[in-house]
């Protein structure tokens, strides 16, 4: 009898499905991402926001959000074609500031305060 393990891939991994259907996994989709709270850090909270240059949605562009407090860095992400960029399992009411850089070193870094998770 041949049994298959049952895996999850989450994070920056993009699973080949096709491989996996050939080798008899099947790939069932959730309705809603999974959120998984493993520290204070981490909860329902979410932050989304634009990033723009000179008026105009910009992208893609790498966006990081940190602890105001201690300044810990908690995701990295890289803005959509269309500008905009989303953090999700975010502690609700996590006081956090947002630091987006310029892929093409033109422009400084803008850093969004005060920030809060909701």
């Amino acid at each position: 009898m041949r049994v298959k393990v049952l895996r999850t891939f989450f994070g920056g991994y993009t699973p080949n499905y096709s491989k996996l259907t050939q080798l008899g996994f099947v790939a069932l989709g959730l309705p809603r991402p999974i959120t998984t709270i493993i520290n204070a850090n981490q909860g329902l909270g979410r932050i989304e926001g634009t990033t723009k240059k000179i008026g105009m949605n910009y992208s893609p562009v790498p966006v990081c959000v940190f602890r105001r407090d201690n300044r810990l860095l908690l995701w990295e992400t890289t803005s959509k074609p269309d500008g905009t960029y989303k953090f999700r399992n975010i502690a609700k009411d996590l006081e956090c500031f947002i630091v987006a850089f310029d892929p093409n070193d033109k422009f400084n870094a803008v850093i969004s305060d005060k920030v809060v998770a909701k």
